[in-house]
Order: structure tokens, then C-alpha cells, then sequence
């Protein structure tokens, strides 16, 4: 059942405009060239529909630049009325004539005009300290022998054997060594060649067992026997020393 009501009001009212705005009363200008400079003014769309890179005409763009007015006597007040001029120190580059610059030099004979001879470079073939490959460290020292506190001997790295008659041959090629020859135990003997040999083919030894085999030497080329226990110098005992000394140190540093 529908109950009218007299003091229910249809008509919606308009609320009315309050004071405060977002926490402040103060007026706003809404106007577009607030808080703008001069530039900002006058280059503003809104106002000026023109603008943009569309729309300028590029054959009037240098129009003030071409022309503005310039006075004869200068820029400015401060600026000296005399006439400034211009000298050329040098030549244009297109100005110079190359073929007269340089005289034409007669050859000499010989170079510097000097027939000295001169001193070849030699050049040092050796490798440089960085292509060394050490792999592991030695201990680069002359090595000695002692007998218990009675004497120091130092070690020489050839055996030297000093026999009255030299019989020792070779197991590969039944010769006699030259030099400076291997042996095992005093009972086998290998040459220098045969030994170079088998290092590099293993033919008859393996590496392991020429690894055993300790170098020699024959006295003859100190002393000589003649057939006899006696012996004869060949050179001096004090070079013998110095050269045995030398031989110690190298061999620190080179493997035979």
C-alpha cells in the first residue's frame, strides 16, 4: 500500500561551494602563461597554432640573420673605427713550387763519402730469458766429497781412469772409444756415437737401463805410461785443477 509523505522533498539541492579547496583558500589562477618567461610566452601552443617543425617556411628562416643591418665601422661603440689589415706571411698552399724547393744531390762513390771499413753487428743468436723451460730446480753447486774429516775432494763429473794400456771396447761397434766413452760396472762400455744412438732409437738398451751406464775417461791426454806404472805430465797440475774446476761448474748446468 503506497503512504504519502509530506515532509519528504523531491527537488535534489545544490550544495553550495565551500570555502577551502585542498586544504588552502587561496585563489588559482588558471590562466596558461602563468609562471612562464618571455620565451615561454610567445612559443606557446595553445595560443600560437604554428608552431612546430612542420611549419615554418625554411626559405624565410635566415631572413632577420641576411638582413640585418651592420655599420661600417664596427659592432659596437667600443669597437675601433681603423681599418684592420690582413698580411700574408705565407704562401697559399697551392702557391708553392715543389721542384725548386729541393736541389738535386749528386751520388757519391761510397756511402758517408768514407771508404772505412766498418764493424759488422754480430747478432746473438741465444734465446731470450723468457723461452727457458725449467721445469723443476737444481742444485747448481759444485759438489764435494768428504772422508770423514780427513780431506775434501771435489767431485769430478768424468771419472778418470788411469791404466797403463786402455783395452776397453765397445759393445755395438767392437771399436775402440775416442774421448770421453759410458761404461756399467767397469764391465760393459759404450762410445759416444753408439750411445747417442741409442738414446735417440733404443735399438739394444732401453733408456732406463742406459740411465746406469756413468761416463769415463781415459788418462792419456794428462799423463802418459808408456807401458809402465810410471807416468809422464803431459801439462801442468795447476791446469789440470783450473780446467777440472771449469768442468765441475758447467756440468751443474748441462746433462751429458
Amino acid at each position: 500500500m503506497w503512504v504519502c509523505r509530506d515532509d519528504f522533498n523531491y527537488v535534489v539541492q545544490k550544495e553550495e561551494k565551500q570555502k577551502i579547496c585542498f586544504g588552502s583558500g587561496i585563489n588559482r589562477d588558471l590562466n596558461l602563461k602563468n609562471g612562464m618567461n618571455l620565451f615561454m610566452r610567445f612559443n606557446t601552443r595553445e595560443n600560437f597554432s604554428n608552431i612546430g617543425p612542420g611549419t615554418y617556411n625554411v626559405s624565410e628562416s635566415f631572413k632577420a640573420v641576411t638582413s640585418k643591418i651592420f655599420s661600417r665601422k664596427g659592432y659596437g661603440g667600443v669597437i675601433r673605427t681603423t681599418c684592420v689589415t690582413h698580411t700574408e706571411d705565407y704562401p697559399a698552399p697551392n702557391e708553392y713550387n715543389i721542384s725548386n724547393l729541393f736541389t738535386k744531390i749528386k751520388e757519391t762513390k761510397y756511402p758517408f763519402s768514407s771508404t772505412v771499413k766498418r764493424n759488422i753487428l754480430n747478432i746473438n743468436t741465444n734465446p731470450g730469458p723468457g723461452v727457458y723451460q725449467i721445469p723443476t730446480s737444481f742444485n747448481r753447486r759444485t759438489m764435494f766429497e768428504h772422508d770423514f774429516g780427513r780431506g775434501i775432494r771435489m767431485r769430478l763429473p768424468v771419472e778418470i781412469k788411469c791404466c797403463k794400456r786402455n783395452s776397453d771396447i765397445c759393445d755395438i761397434c767392437n771399436q775402440k772409444p775416442i774421448g770421453d766413452y759410458w761404461h756399467l760396472n767397469n764391465r760393459k762400455f759404450l762410445c759416444r756415437p753408439c750411445m747417442i744412438s741409442e738414446r735417440r732409437k733404443s735399438a739394444k738398451y732401453k733408456i732406463d737401463k742406459l740411465k746406469n751406464y756413468r761416463k769415463i775417461r781415459d788418462c792419456s791426454w794428462i799423463h802418459s805410461h808408456e807401458g809402465t806404472d810410471a807416468k809422464i805430465w803431459l801439462m801442468h797440475p795447476k791446469i789440470i785443477q783450473s780446467w777440472a774446476q771449469k768442468e765441475a761448474y758447467m756440468c751443474s748446468y748441462i746433462n751429458d
